[in-house]
């Protein structure tokens, strides 16, 4: 009681009870920036609370991203006319909020900028601008995605058009002397998705960004014609749901990996060192169509993504009968499968053959297709050794009889066959929206259903030597 009226007792608790002293603020302000690298622009923004050292610490952030999810989920779930005055409203203030942030940034320099809302091109004036301020930073990675929560059918001709306006030049001046009006020596990575843009101005921006290696145009309604051509630094490319394409040409360019949705427009041309293909769109050729447009690199690829159907599979054994090995340093090799009346998947075998050092595949099946539900018995295939696949992995699975034999035959057949991947979840992956959310849900039950077929016809199948991983 004596150290209580003495105050002693609650002296040496309040030394005890001392906040320690903040030492991470003591740090440079260099060191403090490297640490908020590793943020998002949020989470950045955020810290400001922390201390006065803090307040003002995120305006130096080299990562701007500006992306507001719960505004558009809220757009996406109006209704009616209602809609369009919530999309109006929502619009208006993410516009304000980045003029506000904009206007408050500090940093002479930027690794990253990102826009990603459902603006149109009645924003021009304001994305022009910013587009002028991630230049005017030296922006090495740039990202403007303006088609919303959903990325389904958002090509417009009212979207926003990337033209010569951000770059700070008229397209006159831009035909005349294109190389001296402006310097892009630091842009690396350029994604633009539901943005408009011409093959003219593209193909002025491969040329004169001198170290753009990372290249991704979707939805555009204005790309017709594209020519790819030239001692470029660009090494990865993607053009997809360009629904107006006509022709996309890509020759004597250094390209290592290229990502399309219509082989049909595809013309290749001595692309050396193009070692990844992924095409998502079928051809009105057929597969023999496709591969017939890649032969110029077949010899070379290493990795390969290719939609088909199991009847085309036959169509292609044909034709690698005549040119075998066709695919000689193919690693790992994508199918994205249809399949029509319950039809055995066994064709797709066949596509090995021309794959002799193939190390994965990955089979992708129609998430929706009532045929692939038929029973039927076993069928089998005519044995090919498989040498060096190690991993199969199949999407989509359900668990029935189609899918069931293709297994065992890799099974019987990859004799260094060390995983099997069964993915029985239903993923919408990068064009996910809420509508599709309910139809998620109803999934659920039958991923139940399938991971238990799954788990009753393949436990019985496979070897202790081989993991089997059920997701």
């Amino acid at each position: 009681m004596g150290k209580f009226a003495s105050g002693f007792g609650l002296g040496k608790c309040a030394k005890r009870e001392q906040l320690p002293k903040d030492h991470i603020s003591e740090l440079p302000l260099e060191i403090l920036l490297h640490i908020l690298s590793f943020l998002t622009f949020k989470e950045a923004a955020r810290t400001s609370v922390l201390s006065k050292r803090w307040k003002n610490l995120w305006t130096y952030s080299a990562r701007l991203d500006f992306s507001d999810f719960s505004a558009l989920k809220r757009i996406e779930e109006s209704q009616g006319a209602e809609c369009e005055n919530v999309r109006k409203m929502e619009r208006c203030k993410f516009v304000k909020w980045v003029n506000k942030v904009l206007q408050l940034h500090k940093a002479l320099a930027l690794d990253e900028f990102r826009v990603h809302f459902d603006l149109q091109g009645s924003s021009r004036e304001a994305i022009d601008k910013w587009l002028q301020f991630a230049f005017s930073r030296k922006v090495q990675r740039l990202q403007l995605d303006l088609s919303g929560h959903t990325n389904f059918g958002r090509q417009s001709p009212k979207s926003y058009a990337f033209t010569y306006g951000p770059l700070g030049i008229s397209r006159k001046s831009s035909e005349s002397n294109p190389c001296a009006l402006i310097d892009f020596k630091s842009l690396r990575a350029l994604r633009l998705t539901g943005v408009n843009i011409s093959g003219e101005v593209l193909e002025f921006i491969l040329h004169n960004c001198q170290c753009l290696e990372n290249l991704v145009v979707r939805y555009s309604y204005d790309l017709i014609n594209v020519e790819v051509s030239g001692p470029l630094a660009l090494k990865h490319l993607e053009i997809c749901f360009c629904f107006n394409i006509r022709c996309l040409t890509i020759r004597d360019t250094n390209l290592v990996s290229l990502k399309i949705s219509y082989p049909d427009t595809l013309v290749l041309k001595n692309v050396p060192m193009l070692v990844d293909v992924s095409v998502d769109g079928f051809s009105d050729e057929g597969i023999r169509g496709v591969i017939s447009r890649l032969s110029c690199c077949l010899l070379k690829l290493e990795v390969l993504t290719l939609p088909v159907s199991s009847g085309e599979a036959r169509e292609l054994e044909e034709m690698l009968h005549e040119l075998p090995p066709q695919l000689p340093k193919l690693k790992q090799l994508t199918l994205d499968v249809l399949t029509e009346e319950g039809e055995s998947l066994l064709g797709l075998t066949d596509l090995i053959r021309g794959s002799p050092n193939l190390e994965k595949l990955v089979i992708k099946m129609g998430l929706d297709d009532e045929i692939v539900r038929k029973r039927r018995k076993l069928r089998k295939a005519i044995n090919y050794s498989v040498q060096h696949l190690r991993v199969l992995e199949l999407s989509g699975f359900l668990g029935y009889t189609n899918e069931v034999e293709l297994v065992k035959y890799f099974l019987d057949n990859a004799v260094a066959l060390e995983k099997i991947i069964i993915d029985t979840r239903w993923d919408p992956g990068e064009f996910c929206c809420p509508e599709l959310e309910t139809e998620a849900e109803e999934e659920e039950e039958e991923e139940k259903c399938a991971r238990r077929r799954a788990k009753r016809r393949l436990n019985r199948l496979t070897p202790s030597h081989v993991e089997l991983v059920i997701l």
